[in-house]
């Protein structure tokens, strides 16, 4: 599956959405980062002159006060209204299965890594057709990632509030 550039800028313009520290009081004054929580999702949006970049996002942790080892994030591309998902791991994962995603126990489906950066490791997808109403009907999605060619790492991302945050986002 594919995703465009406009997502991975996306993501990576919005993660965290916190305010850079300024002197110039007029760049403080144009961003307005905005977020929203939906249940286990949050959207974000930052504002900067005439456009206003929003995007929901959930992320996991190891342990509930260390960093993020997980992100997936869903943005629109604003000229297509096309919906993307970007997941985000860390540098150093086995690349070569991709990550598979599992809703509700249902049949699995692979994404394959894109691109690594200071940031991580990127895997993105189309949201829509069958998948975004997997997700939108959804509990729960196990996500499984290798952590090498014969270790698998398993965790749950919570669906809890996708629908409320998807509809907040279109």
């Amino acid at each position: 599956m594919h995703v465009n550039g406009h997502a991975l800028r996306r993501l990576a313009s919005c993660i965290g959405l916190g305010l850079y520290h300024s002197t110039a009081l007029a760049q403080v004054a144009e961003l307005q980062p905005t977020e929203e929580v939906f249940s286990d999702w949050r959207v974000l949006c930052q504002s900067a002159a005439q456009s206003t970049v929003c995007q929901m996002v959930q992320s996991v942790a190891v342990r509930e006060d260390g960093p993020p080892v997980f992100l997936l994030s869903v943005s629109t591309d604003e000229d297509t209204g096309q919906s993307y998902a970007v997941m985000t791991v860390p540098v150093g994962v086995y690349l070569a299965p991709g990550i598979e995603l599992n809703v509700d126990k249902r049949r699995p489906f692979k994404v394959l890594y894109e691109v690594c950066d200071q940031l991580g490791c990127h895997a993105g997808f189309r949201m829509d057709g069958d998948v975004l109403s997997a997700f939108r009907k959804g509990l729960e999605v196990r996500v499984r990632v290798w952590t090498a060619r014969d270790k698998a790492v398993d965790f749950p991302v919570s669906l809890y509030g996708f629908t409320a945050a998807y509809e907040r986002l279109s």
